[in-house]
């Protein structure tokens, strides 16, 4: 991995609790993902999913009451440092999702660049026309990538996030015909790192923040996706 290569270093979910996104901006990360969704009339932030009225929140791994009350766009949107790029990542498929988070990004954080990215391809053509954002269609599926190969000229501008583990030999370089900003999940050790790099990965997103400071202290200069 040469200087000019380092990529794009993204901490995964950091932007859920306040407290993390000190840790991530303290390990020196250029982008930190925030899972956002719309319920009960306002942007919430987290990974947990709810059980409509029940005061229930869960995830894969875990059963929470949800009757806390929950952390709100704004107030991460708050927390975060000038130089650090939100990554907001939309989840679910209420219409009114992102209507509501062009809305706020307009009244309070205007001029700042973010990435968008969902699954959910819909909610990402309101971002298109913003010259603040960088859209990030989500494959998390051999089908869905498929698609995203198939869809780029539709797109343009637009990036490309996989799981790592849907890469097979060429996929990377047959993405960077149509974009330069390829990001992949969940990159949590320095070997699959440097690997999905050398391949042409622009962007890692991770769990990791120790993989974040490694490369940080081999490349301490801009990512090549900017």
């Amino acid at each position: 991995m040469t200087s000019a290569q380092r990529p794009l270093l993204i901490a995964h979910r950091y932007g859920n609790k306040l407290h993390l996104i000190d840790e991530a901006t303290d390990a020196a990360a250029d982008a930190i993902e925030i899972d956002v969704w719309f319920h009960r009339g306002q942007l919430e932030v987290g990974h947990d999913k709810t059980l409509g009225p029940i005061p229930l929140r869960w995830d894969r791994w875990s059963l929470a009451l949800g009757r806390n009350r929950p952390l709100t766009l704004p107030q991460v949107l708050s927390r975060f440092p000038q130089h650090i790029e939100p990554m907001l990542d939309l989840k679910g498929t209420d219409p009114r999702l992102p209507t509501a988070i062009r809305a706020l990004l307009t009244q309070h954080f205007t001029g700042r660049p973010y990435m968008v990215s969902s699954q959910n391809w819909d909610a990402l053509e309101h971002f298109l026309d913003d010259p603040n954002a960088r859209v990030v269609r989500s494959a998390g599926s051999t089908r869905a990538l498929h698609l995203l190969q198939d869809q780029f000229a539709d797109w343009p501008g637009a990036g490309g996030g996989l799981n790592h583990k849907l890469i097979a030999p060429g996929e990377i370089e047959a993405l960077r015909h149509h974009t330069n900003l390829v990001l992949t999940w969940t990159v949590n050790t320095l070997p699959l790192a440097h690997q999905l790099t050398a391949a042409g990965v622009t962007g890692l997103i991770t769990d990791n923040l120790e993989v974040i400071r490694a490369i940080r202290a081999q490349h301490p200069d801009k990512p090549s996706s900017e």
